[in-house]
């Protein structure tokens, strides 16, 4: 699986992205919204087991949470993509998206989450993609107001509380195709 937009390139894992696990694994970015530790790796054997779990649950369900590379030049920044996880009983498809410290402020999150969401609906015939966000990452709660996603109400995930969002797929019924809120396309 490969996404482009007008900055990004998001791809599925690959073996040879052990070093960019090894990067994401290490930056203060990246992982300051998470338990400590959650993207820890020692080695760079145990960096190649978990691009090889990413790859695994793509093959088995196209789903994923895929490295980010800029167009321009090739670098890895992050990782967006979706994931399985259950949500009081029901499973369900979470968006989320990680950028390391250096690509903040840029607009990535939102460009490559909008690329994921045409992916999700287009692609995957998702009828709906959900995200929860920490309430302090004031960031991501305003990238996923302007993508159009609609809060819920707040939860424990991993034992911290969480806002939840959810994005259903709209129909338009004369066309009978999915279309986007004019947030995400932009």
């Amino acid at each position: 699986m490969v996404l482009e937009t007008e900055r990004l390139v998001v791809r599925s894992w690959q073996e040879s992205d052990v070093n960019h696990y090894l990067v994401l694994a290490h930056d203060v970015g990246y992982n300051c919204f998470s338990l400590p530790g959650r993207f820890l790796v020692h080695s760079s054997e145990e960096a190649h087991e978990k691009v090889r779990e990413r790859m695994l649950l793509f093959d088995e369900r196209k789903l994923g949470k895929f490295p980010i590379f800029l167009r321009a030049t090739g670098e890895f920044i992050g990782t967006c993509g979706m994931e399985p996880f259950d949500l009081e009983g029901q499973p369900e498809v979470e968006l989320g998206y990680r950028l390391c410290l250096n690509f903040w402020g840029k607009g990535y999150a939102k460009e490559a989450a909008t690329a994921m969401l045409s992916y999700g609906f287009g692609d995957l015939k998702l009828a709906r993609i959900m995200a929860f966000v920490l309430q302090q990452n004031k960031a991501s709660v305003r990238i996923l107001d302007q993508l159009g996603f609609r809060y819920l109400h707040d939860f424990v995930h991993a034992g911290l509380p969480h806002c939840l969002y959810e994005f259903l797929r709209r129909y338009e019924p004369d066309q009978h195709r999915v279309s986007l809120p004019t947030a995400c396309l932009s």
